[in-house]
């Protein structure tokens, strides 16, 4: 075999085994690259379950396993509700206790005192606001008729606590409502007022929570449409008219409903709702001639899920909120007392509010609020003007449906004082809670 002949293979098998080597080594490669990625795939993938079961403990505590259903032909029954326990230590800074007894049992931002002396620490106890329910839900075509009456002892007019603490029970909701589809429905009855996004309210312990919150429940008749990914509401709900100056509070004599539209939607973790309102507040003079003023109101809330945490939102606006802002913190107008007529009062309120889980048992909430009046000149010294709200708590969850916890609540009411005769134009509120409930 000649040299060049030997040179030649020789330089080819050199070619060959470094070729296959750098198949080897690129093969390597190619294998750790695919491994980190399949390995990033199931980060991704993990966190995405872990996101997801979260979420779905976030909505289990919010809302519990509902009870049994029972058969009963075509017509489905449910019956559930809570048993809840608060003890309720507060302090005032102008006062021995709230103005009014309601004041004691939650927070009733009118009801801080002003201008008084500060007593000590007051005590109470109570256990109203356990609530019983009954639903029902008939399937009728391709939708179904739903019924849901419910009932608490809160704010009850009845009972006291010298022997049994017995109290009234009260109507929270009953209503009946004709899911014609997966689109329509019917609703008529007693609930929450359509103006309220009741999902986006803080987790707390107080019965109602910050001071800017909307918060109403009454009759009313709306029609809920599916709008693309979101819906539309439409609703005629009961009137009150609630004014300064005024011989009554609330009058009822209006001569139309409140008319409220909203529409409710989502973007990826954001759920949110935009409300808007046209009211009448009116009143009957003594000869009984009418006045009547036409306001309005908007209401922006929604929720945004952080993973496991959340972050709760409202802000509402208009010269005709009144009854429908802190439980009736403000009223809607004053009476001109030259000419009878109605002067409409702007006010806007809110809250911002973040829930945190510690694991996968404790969890806090941390709720800051505020709300304020542009009252007029007309208006006497103590009207209120401006209300401001804390919430802080922690809660423990040691088995399903059971909460046990504390929440700290500071609260502050400012008036009016045009004339320069109170010594004193704002009081405070600091309250201990503690709670025990359970769902069933």
């Amino acid at each position: 075999m000649s040299g060049k002949i030997i040179k030649h293979k020789l330089a080819s098998a050199v070619a060959l085994a470094a070729m296959t080597g750098s198949l080897s080594v690129l093969a390597a490669e190619s294998e750790e690259t695919t491994a980190a990625q399949l390995q990033q795939r199931i980060a991704e993938l993990q966190a995405q379950v872990d996101q997801l079961a979260a979420s779905q403990q976030a909505q289990t505590l919010e809302n519990p396993e509902p009870p049994k259903t029972t058969t009963f032909g075509e017509t489905n029954i449910q019956i559930g509700g809570y048993v809840k326990l608060d003890s309720i230590f507060s302090d005032y800074s102008d006062g021995r206790s709230a103005t009014a007894g309601v004041g004691e049992d939650f927070l009733v931002p009118s009801t801080i005192p002003i201008g008084g002396e500060s007593g000590e620490v007051h005590y109470n106890a109570h256990a109203k606001s356990t609530r019983l329910f009954f639903k029902s839900s008939t399937e009728a075509g391709a939708g179904s008729v739903d019924t849901h009456i419910e009932i608490d002892a809160m704010a009850g007019g009845q009972g006291d606590e010298r022997i049994s603490n017995s109290y009234a029970q009260r109507l929270r909701h009953a209503y009946v409502n004709w899911k014609m589809d997966g689109d329509r429905s019917l609703l008529a009855g007693q609930t929450w007022s359509t103006f309220f996004n009741v999902g986006t309210l803080p987790e707390g312990l107080d019965f109602v929570g910050p001071v800017g919150t909307i918060f109403e429940r009454q009759p009313q008749l709306r029609y809920t449409h599916g709008l693309g990914s979101g819906k539309v509401m439409v609703a005629a709900e009961n009137p009150a008219t609630t004014l300064y100056n005024g011989s009554e509070n609330p009058y009822d004599d209006n001569s139309r409903p409140d008319l409220i539209l909203r529409y409710d939607n989502r973007i990826g973790d954001l759920s949110y709702s935009f409300a808007s309102m046209s009211r009448e507040l009116a009143y009957d003079h003594a000869d009984g001639s009418n006045e009547s003023e036409q306001g309005y109101a908007i209401s922006l809330a929604g929720k945004w899920q952080l993973g496991r945490d959340d972050l709760r939102f409202m802000y509402s606006y208009g010269n005709a909120l009144g009854r429908y802002l802190g439980l009736n913190s403000y009223r809607g107008g004053i009476i001109d007392p030259v000419d009878g007529g109605i002067e409409l009062i702007d006010q806007h309120g809110g809250y911002v509010a973040l829930r945190h889980f510690w694991n996968d048992q404790w969890r806090s909430n941390l709720v800051l609020s505020a709300t304020a009046a542009d009252n007029p000149a007309l208006v006497s010294d103590m009207t209120p003007s401006a209300y401001q709200s804390l919430h802080l708590n922690l809660m423990y969850s040691p088995v399903p449906k059971m909460t046990l916890g504390g929440e700290y609540i500071f609260a502050s009411k400012e008036v009016e004082n045009a004339s320069g005769l109170l010594s004193d134009d704002q009081g405070e509120m600091q309250r201990m809670q503690f709670s025990v409930k359970y769902v069933f």
